[in-house]
């Protein structure tokens, strides 16, 4: 970004000459440099602070502290899933269908890696840390966010088909103010006419030199101008490519944006839910936002909330029949062995 950083590392002596590395980053100087940088200052910014989002730092047991790399996960539910214990969640093959297809599940991190409560509690291990949540299901999960969307979010293909309507009008209003090709040529023509009449009557002696010099420079200023303007037209677009572009974006959106469907969209999942926490067994907190993601540190604790839900309800073994059956999922799935889901919802 056009500065040199001071204080990356230091020599131990004057004797040894050893190179230490400061890893210190709040000590370094950066200085303003002359020369020109290769990355804008906001787009090193935005490197740096995903870079930082990327790093943890871990207390040893002798007190020293260390960082440590971690890498972003690919599991959507894995990024949503917060324990009632605090910890994160990790995915886990819960079983394979007879035609090959993994079904995932989610277990906490705490419970997995630790001994279960039960033990502890037999055992009186009081220091000993323990969970006791149950492992969940992806299709459970699935199944949540497609019922909350279905009630917060409703149809929108009202919403959608005044987007499209927008773009077309802003594509009608280039297209309008987009000059054509035509008039300047025809300008351009013209002029080339009025030269060869210059020289028509400078050969007859009606214009002396310098006038007719003067006129012809002109001329040539002229036409390079227009050429110029002519170069930088873009093509119209055809009416129909224009109409299949929205078309295009009209399916896309109501694709992305449908609830109504089998399943939800992955991309409304991961944009507009916070976390999800299971706050007892079979009972789930889920916060939504406004579209703008948050970090892991930022993500709002669900078992300390003091506002009323937006929302709370129930699923029944019917309704979980149904999604199943829209899924095309297994059909070994007893009523007897069902228990209801119990959703709050916060925003």
């Amino acid at each position: 970004m056009g500065y040199v950083c001071y204080n990356k590392s230091k020599v131990n002596n004057y004797l040894e000459k050893k190179r230490i590395n400061n890893l210190d980053e709040t000590s370094f100087v950066y200085v303003k440099g002359n020369f020109e940088p290769i990355v804008s200052e906001a787009l090193w910014h935005e490197c740096e602070r995903i870079r930082k989002s990327r790093i943890v730092n871990l207390r040893l047991p002798d007190g020293e502290t260390r960082r440590k790399g971690i890498d972003s996960t690919k599991y959507l539910w894995v990024a949503k899933l917060r324990c009632r214990c605090g910890s994160s969640y990790r995915i886990f093959n819960w079983r394979k269908l007879k035609d090959g297809t993994p079904v995932f599940g989610y277990q906490c991190n705490m419970r997995t890696v630790n001994p279960t409560r039960s033990f502890v509690l037999e055992h009186n291990m009081t220091e000993q840390l323990s969970c006791d949540a149950i492992s969940i299901p992806e299709w459970k999960l699935e199944l949540m966010a497609k019922k909350i969307f279905e009630k917060v979010w409703g149809n929108q293909n009202k919403a959608i088909l005044r987007a499209c309507k927008m773009i077309e009008s802003c594509q009608n209003g280039k297209a309008a103010t987009r000059m054509s090709a035509a008039p300047i040529q025809s300008q351009i023509e013209k002029i080339k006419k009025r030269k060869l009449n210059y020289a028509a009557m400078r050969a007859d002696g009606e214009l002396p030199r310098e006038e007719y010099q003067a006129l012809c420079k002109q001329a040539d200023d002229e036409i390079a101008r227009l050429e110029q303007e002519l170069k930088a037209l873009s093509p119209a677009p055809e009416p129909q490519t224009v109409s299949s572009d929205l078309k295009a974006i009209y399916d896309f959106l109501s694709q992305k944006v449908d609830v109504h469907g089998a399943r939800l969209a992955l991309e409304l999942i991961d944009q507009f839910v916070e976390v999800v926490t299971p706050f007892a067994d079979y009972s789930y907190r889920w916060k939504l936002n406004t579209g703008c993601k948050k970090s892991k540190e930022e993500r709002t604790n669900l078992m300390a909330v003091s506002e009323k839900p937006l929302l709370t309800f129930t699923i029944d073994f019917e309704t979980a029949k149904r999604y199943r059956e829209a899924n095309k999922m297994p059909h070994q799935f007893r009523r007897a062995a069902w228990i209801d889901l119990t959703v709050e919802v916060y925003l």
